[in-house]
């Protein structure tokens, strides 16, 4: 077997979160999956890719991989989980690779900046010419069509109609996210699950990606999830977690909390300077009326 994917940048295996999902898979698995990154030339498919080596057949879609990882050679994470549990892995993976990754196409894709300062050269550097234009087009009309089907869009419908009907549920997926893990170390425990190998491959993505938008801020308000983040990646991919840029780092939040602390401590010094120069008027203001009555 062998795993086909994108190339690698902003400190991951990989851009693209479908196979950072299968990679991240078997790295909690502890399994070798033998993996060849696209050569720049268009192949038709949609990676990830898992080719089998005895019969040539090959599966797409993370979940697919996975599944056959699962059946043929009992690779799998989720041995521990209740039935519950395991209903709920695939409420919430529906809701991470629905959401979360429309979300992420969306910044990347119909934002313009972005599309022009991040994606663009992305896709020059993975493909090709002139296959990386005709890729990048490919995609963009992909992810339009994807964004138009699922929130029910018209085709005439405005690019900020569009992305603050897809951040708006994001932020929704986000918390729901941060809710669930809590304080713990995985989000259904102390042991990693399928759930936690579909939530750090995107949670992981939109935390490096230099792209700007709505959906990293909201991110980086959810400071559990950055944590989660960046310890997954520092026990399951330590070498390459030195080029990581997370979205909210240690230092990071403790500086916000000492910007907060100063902000109040000169709200209070104003008050208390307002004050003492009230007090210090109606002094004024009562000698000059004793004056004039003398």
């Amino acid at each position: 077997m062998e795993l086909q994917i994108v190339p690698g940048d902003w400190g991951l295996p990989t851009t693209d979160p479908q196979c950072l999902t299968v990679i991240t898979y078997c790295k909690m698995c502890g399994f070798d999956l033998p993996q060849a990154v696209v050569d720049g030339t268009w192949n038709g498919r949609r990676v990830p890719v898992l080719t089998l080596a005895d019969s040539g057949e090959y599966l797409e879609t993370p979940q697919n991989i996975i599944n056959l990882l699962i059946s043929r050679d009992s690779i799998q994470l989720d041995e521990h989980l209740s039935e519950r549990d395991k209903s709920e892995t695939t409420a919430l993976t529906s809701m991470l690779t629905d959401t979360l990754y429309t979300a992420m196409l969306c910044a990347l894709w119909l934002d313009e900046d972005n599309y022009q300062s991040v994606s663009m050269p992305l896709y020059k550097r993975m493909y090709k010419f002139p296959f990386n234009h005709y890729k990048a087009y490919e995609m963009y009309r992909y992810v339009q069509c994807l964004v138009q089907a699922r929130y029910s869009l018209d085709d005439n419908a405005d690019i900020d109609t569009i992305l603050k009907k897809v951040y708006d549920s994001s932020k929704r997926c986000l918390q729901i996210l941060a809710n669930k893990l809590g304080d713990k170390q995985y989000l259904l425990g102390d042991i990693p699950s399928q759930l936690d190998a579909f939530a750090f491959a995107h949670l992981a993505l939109i935390g490096s990606c230099p792209a700007k938008s709505k959906l990293k801020d909201d991110m980086a308000k959810l400071v559990n999830l950055n944590d989660y983040t960046v310890r997954i990646h520092k026990k399951y991919f330590p070498k390459l977690f030195r080029n990581y840029s997370p979205t909210v780092t240690e230092e990071h939040c403790m500086s916000e909390t000492k910007r907060h602390q100063l902000a109040s401590l000169t709200a209070f010094i104003g008050l208390v300077g307002v004050f003492i120069w009230y007090r210090a008027g109606s002094r004024l203001h009562i000698n000059n009326r004793a004056l004039e009555g003398r």
